[in-house]
């Protein structure tokens, strides 16, 4: 099945392929999500590292993986990202900071944090 060109994946689209996991609590949201979608994923790779997973993935062909968009930058040759439909495993952030105005870093993370989101239609 060729899934590179799609623009998103239903989640059990992927009940055949081997997977690369690439943290343990993104195992958790595979598992999770898949025996939603019906299936056990068939794990052929494992790491704690999304870099090496990623490597595992586009240099090895070991197997497909679900990894965050965060760790996708920079872009890997011969890796293609497909985002999964909704309802998809995502990640939920918080910031907690002390309240001061000579944070601008604060500030900034913020802003991008916030951004990122806006992006991603949450």
């Amino acid at each position: 099945m060729c899934l590179a060109g799609r623009a998103t994946l239903d989640l059990a689209e992927l009940a055949a392929e081997p997977w690369v996991l690439g943290c343990l609590k993104t195992e958790a949201y595979l598992r999770r999500h898949a025996e939603r979608a019906g299936f056990e994923p068939d794990v052929r790779g494992t790491t704690t590292d999304y870099f090496f997973a990623r490597s595992l993935v586009a240099g090895a062909g070991v197997g497909i993986s679900l990894i965050p968009s965060i760790p996708l930058t920079p872009e890997l040759p011969g890796l293609s990202t497909v985002p999964i439909k909704p309802p998809a495993p995502a990640r939920h952030l918080g910031v907690a900071a002390i309240r001061r105005d000579d944070r601008p870093h604060v500030t900034t993370l913020i802003h991008a944090l916030r951004e990122q989101a806006r992006r991603a239609g949450r």
